[in-house]
């Protein structure tokens, strides 16, 4: 089967989607797939040289093809070339404001988001539609779209190493822009805990390029009143960062639970074996929430009663074996292309 992935600007190592679609690419070939890539810029005014595939994937978020996020140019150029196509559109992202207390200026721009994303679902017909996390599943579910959950694997690939460094300190993976909105004293309180109770004391490894923000700065003061340590590698090559998560306890996530899903740098913890802390912000029903049934053991929430005593019961396991996210995805695409 010829397969077409359509993305936007190309920009590998620096996109998540751009590194996404080459990842997932290249294991489709493996299973004896002809792969075609179609990147789309921003400003683009024609789609030229379109390929001929017998399924069109479309990796969707609406800010890689609209720099205001109201893609409508390609949205309409797109639908135009995929009309009566066999198409798979795989939700990166759904448009915005669209959780409780959103500003009125995110909501007006996701209204606007959303119309055109209806009427381009309402010309393409996909054969399927996907996303990644329990938050999208909702929303989209609310706005009439019938989708399916397809997991959203990290781009982190395992290296097998004899390097690993051994730490006697309780080391906890930042992998991934920290967010602002996180309870950090509750963490700095948590750990502590857990810190007394394994006697090691506490470093944060913040691995790979990090641009300090409100969250590094959160990170560093909790680490300062409480007594933690604080390291930094830097800008890595991917196989490092397999090393440095393979040396870690522990990995924090401080994207809300229920988009859990859709962080690349959480998935790549998770698939490393570390046990993840999250939180959960409370904008999705609780009924609604779910992970990937592979790492449910694996996730831990630091507003539950029992999180200290789960996760001390969990770190006295063996560390579970890497899972290999980019062959589970795509065998899973496969199975819904039928």
């Amino acid at each position: 089967m010829i397969i077409c992935f359509i993305a936007g600007d190309k920009n590998p190592g620096q996109c998540g989607i751009t590194d996404y679609v080459e990842l997932l690419a290249q294991q489709l070939k493996k299973l004896g797939h002809q792969i075609e890539r179609y990147f789309i810029k921003k400003d683009c005014k024609a789609l030229n040289n379109f390929p001929v595939a017998d399924l069109y994937s479309f990796q969707f978020a609406p800010y890689a093809y609209a720099n205001d996020g109201v893609p409508r140019r390609i949205l309409n150029l797109l639908a135009r070339k995929l009309q009566n196509k066999k198409v798979h559109l795989n939700f990166h992202e759904i448009w915005v404001g669209a959780y409780p207390d959103a500003p009125w200026i995110e909501r007006y721009k996701g209204w606007r988001q959303k119309r055109e994303i209806l009427r381009f679902l309402e010309i393409v017909n996909p054969r399927f539609i996907t996303c990644s996390n329990a938050a999208s599943m909702d929303r989209i579910a609310q706005a009439g779209i019938q989708a399916k959950y397809l997991y959203l694997f990290g781009n982190v690939p395992y290296v097998p190493s004899v390097d690993i460094s051994v730490s006697s300190n309780l080391r906890i993976a930042l992998f991934g822009t920290p967010y602002q909105k996180f309870p950090y004293n509750l963490l700095a309180e948590k750990l502590t805990e857990i810190s007394a109770s394994l006697n090691k004391p506490v470093e944060f490894r913040i691995i790979g390029r990090q641009r300090v923000n409100e969250g590094i700065h959160q990170i560093r003061t909790i680490s300062k009143e409480c007594n933690f340590s604080l390291s930094e590698t830097g800008e890595l090559t991917i196989h490092s960062i397999s090393i440095e998560l393979q040396s870690c306890d522990l990995g924090l996530c401080t994207t809300p639970y229920d988009v859990l899903g859709k962080s690349g740098a959480t998935a790549a913890m998770l698939e490393h074996g570390l046990p993840v802390i999250a939180f959960d912000d409370r904008d999705t029903p609780k009924e609604k929430l779910f992970v990937f049934e592979q790492f449910s053991d694996q996730v831990f929430l630091l507003e539950e009663e029992d999180f200290t005593i789960r996760l001390l019961a969990f770190m006295q396991n063996e560390r579970k074996p890497f899972f290999d996210g980019v062959s589970h995805t795509a065998q899973e695409m496969l199975k819904l292309v039928g």
